[in-house]
């Protein structure tokens, strides 16, 4: 099967260094996917992208045309997950990663950390959340399918933890060592076109890193108007050829693709690793993933307590790119870099993203979104990077018979 119309796969990355852009205001961890009316719906956490009086552990803006200068707007309706009233109240520490839209519905997942005062992991699950009317309004979506709860910016409902209103809970955990974690707690829905039109088949398919290890990518599926039905959710199993072995017993789930456990300079990558951001390339006919590992704390060891640190930023994080022709892969490694600094030493990527919209008519130029926890001159983190960060790419391509 050839890649689209070229024929040609990826071989190696050309970061295009000219076209940097940092916005103003903090905030990481952005996703994003390309809705219906043709904006981008984009994740955020621990900041404000606006400048509003409050800041969020997890928020949603609409980014409107792009990539050269952008508007963005508030989803004012998104429940609230604020980092100042709910610490006081002990509510916070809900984060948000994965979203996509389909068939003109946006869903939105939240993740749940452990402890209730802010950043904390490994994340216990998620909570499912969902729009019909463009982000305008948003209800929780049960296990069942169910949306009969508003979560409104204030309702309390948005806060509750019980397996009625989480998707996932404490599920199907194993333990790093002796500490469990848990998978399907934070994921990543592949991208496929606007709304998901360029989908080859009916199915939705997530992405997850297996808690306990990180390095072990997960995949799941269920049709696009199953989403919210947990027991039609499908893990991938194994890989017979090309093709995916599925099972719906989550308990048979193995490794779609495996990476690094460490750096080269022995550091291990701790549990905030490897969740990806898949992009269908339409022109080239190839999914597209960018990934990263972060490193563990303190020691930067493989035992449970330096696994398991919520700092996690001593040094920059890797970034690789891997291509393949459907979600489940085989997947092919055409770019790796253990640490990789953008423009000063004083960089600490993580959580690399791709616009699924901002791609050229020919599918070689692709936008790279990421986060960064770098330092200023004072040593402080998290201060001078710590914003949107985008840069253009090409992929470079040679010709071959088969992907």
């Amino acid at each position: 099967m050839n890649a689209g119309g070229y024929g040609a796969v990826p071989t190696g990355v050309t970061f295009h260094l000219d076209t940097l852009f940092r916005s103003e205001n903090r905030g990481d961890n952005w996703r994003t996917t390309w809705a219906a009316d043709d904006s981008q719906i984009a994740t955020m956490c621990d900041g404000n992208w606006l400048a509003a009086p409050q800041g969020y552990h997890n928020h949603l803006y609409r980014i409107l045309s792009g990539p050269d200068g952008f508007e963005v707007q508030d989803l004012p309706n998104y429940p609230m997950f604020d980092y100042l009233i709910l610490s006081e109240r002990g509510a916070a520490s809900w984060f948000g990663y994965g979203i996509i839209s389909v068939d003109g519905v946006l869903y939105m997942v939240v993740s749940k950390t452990p402890g209730d005062k802010g950043w904390d992991g490994p994340f216990r699950g998620i909570k499912l959340l969902g729009s019909k009317d463009n982000g305008a309004t948003w209800h929780r979506v049960d296990r069942r399918g169910g949306w009969r709860r508003l979560n409104g910016p204030s309702d309390p409902a948005r806060l509750e933890v019980s397996a009625d209103e989480m998707f996932f809970l404490e599920e199907h955990g194993l333990p790093h060592h002796t500490e469990v974690a848990y998978p399907f707690s934070y994921v990543s829905f592949v991208q496929r076109g606007r709304d998901n039109v360029a989908a080859k088949d009916d199915y939705v398919y997530i992405h997850s890193p297996e808690g306990a290890h990180t390095h072990r990518l997960l995949l799941a599926r269920v049709k696009k108007d199953r989403i919210g039905h947990r027991n039609e959710w499908e893990y991938f199993r194994q890989h017979d050829g090309d093709q995916a072995v599925w099972t719906q017993d989550i308990n048979e789930r193995g490794p779609v693709h495996v990476f690094p456990e460490k750096n080269d300079g022995g550091n291990y990558f701790g549990w905030y690793s490897w969740l990806p951001a898949v992009v269908w390339n339409e022109p080239l006919g190839l999914c597209i993933m960018v990934n990263g590992g972060t490193c563990g704390g303190h020691g930067m060891t493989d035992e449970d307590d330096d696994y398991y640190d919520n700092w996690m930023h001593s040094e920059t994080g890797s970034l690789g790119f891997w291509y393949a022709v459907d979600p489940w892969g085989p997947w092919r490694q055409f770019y790796y870099i253990d640490r990789w600094t953008v423009d000063s030493p004083a960089n600490r990527t993580y959580q690399p993203e791709l616009s699924p919209k901002w791609n050229s008519e020919d599918g070689k130029d692709m936008v790279l979104i990421w986060s960064d926890a770098g330092m200023d001159e004072a040593g402080r983190s998290h201060s001078i990077y710590y914003k949107w960060n985008q840069m253009r790419i090409t992929l470079e391509l040679a010709p071959t018979a088969s992907p």
